[in-house]
Formats: C-alpha cells, sequence, structure tokens
C-alpha cells in the first residue's frame, strides 16, 4: 500500500506526540502501519537519543579533551613500519638507525621508559597503547629472509634501548636525557 506524503506525516506526527515512546507504543504503531516500518523506528530512535541529557557532559573539560585525543589518535589508521621515519627520529631527538630499529622491534619493549614511549607515541601521531601493542608484538623475518638460505633463518636477540643508543653514537648525556623518566 502506498501512502501519500501527506498521509505518513500524520502518522509520524502522531508518534511523536504520543506521551510514551517505550516497545507498547511501538508495536502498536508497527502493527497498525507495517508499511511505515523503517520510518517509524527511525523516529522511535531519534526521539529516544533527543531524550538523552548531555548536561552532566562538559565538553570543555581536559578530560575530555584528552580522551577524545587518545580516542582519535588510536581510531586512525592502524600503526605500521612505513610511519616510523626520519622525521619521528628528528621529533624524539635520536639517530634514524634507533627508529629503525624500533621499527624492526629489535629493541627490548621493557626497556623503554614510559616517557621516551609517549613522546615517541606523539611523534608517530598514534596512541600510546597501540605504539606499545605495536612494539611488543614479536619479531617476524623479512619476507626474502629464507629464500636460498642454507639453514632455517632466525631474528636476532632484541637489545635495551640504552645500548641501541650507544651502538648509534650518541653521547653518555644524550642517552642519560632520553632514558629519564
Amino acid at each position: 500500500m502506498t501512502r501519500r506524503p501527506e498521509e505518513i506525516e500524520d502518522v509520524l506526527a502522531a508518534f511523536a506526540v504520543e506521551p510514551s515512546h517505550g516497545k507498547e507504543t511501538l508495536d502498536r504503531y508497527l502493527t497498525s502501519y507495517p508499511d511505515l516500518r523503517s520510518e517509524l523506528l527511525a523516529l522511535a530512535l531519534e526521539l529516544e537519543f533527543d531524550e538523552v541529557d548531555e548536561a552532566w557532559l562538559d565538553m570543555e573539560s581536559s578530560v575530555v579533551a584528552g580522551s577524545w585525543t587518545r580516542y582519535s589518535a588510536a581510531s586512525s589508521e592502524p600503526l605500521t613500519s612505513a610511519r616510523f621515519t626520519r622525521d619521528v627520529a628528528t621529533a624524539l631527538g635520536v639517530k634514524t638507525a634507533v627508529v629503525m630499529q624500533l621499527r624492526d622491534r629489535a629493541i627490548s619493549f621493557t626497556s623503554i621508559p614510559r616517557r621516551f614511549l609517549t613522546c615517541l607515541a606523539s611523534a608517530l601521531g598514534a596512541g600510546i597503547e597501540q605504539v606499545s601493542a605495536y612494539l611488543d608484538a614479536p619479531r617476524a623475518l623479512a619476507p626474502g629472509a629464507s629464500y636460498k638460505s642454507d639453514g632455517k633463518p632466525t631474528t636476532s636477540q632484541q637489545m635495551a634501548l640504552a645500548d641501541v643508543l650507544k651502538q648509534c653514537g650518541h653521547s653518555p648525556e644524550e642517552i642519560a636525557k632520553l632514558l629519564e623518566e
């Protein structure tokens, strides 16, 4: 049965002014007007959301802003090795080789201080949880590592962040500053 737009508006308006939009009222309208099922359900959902009181939520608070920032960073694109760039190294104040070791998970996650991890997450534009999950994941071999290999290739042992910084030529003062909590 096709209804004129005026009839549809009248039915939806009648539903909207009902004192209650609960299950009983909705069922009654769905039984009487089965051809308007999707419109009635959409209206019921819209009316339910209109009744939610948002007065208690202070959108300007630092807690909401911080949560939104973390959510945005965490829900954005997945963290991949391509995001570990020279710009990240510059932002951290480390040599590019250190960032490449982080990218390849050659650094033991437990040796990375929280402050450094926070700076890394900021430089990568990702959440701390996302960066932690990436760095704490098991190391993987390069895709072609087993091609024409005499033996079964294995990953090398992970190193501490302090040792990698030292190997890459950072001074003891730089290392102390980067590793401070």
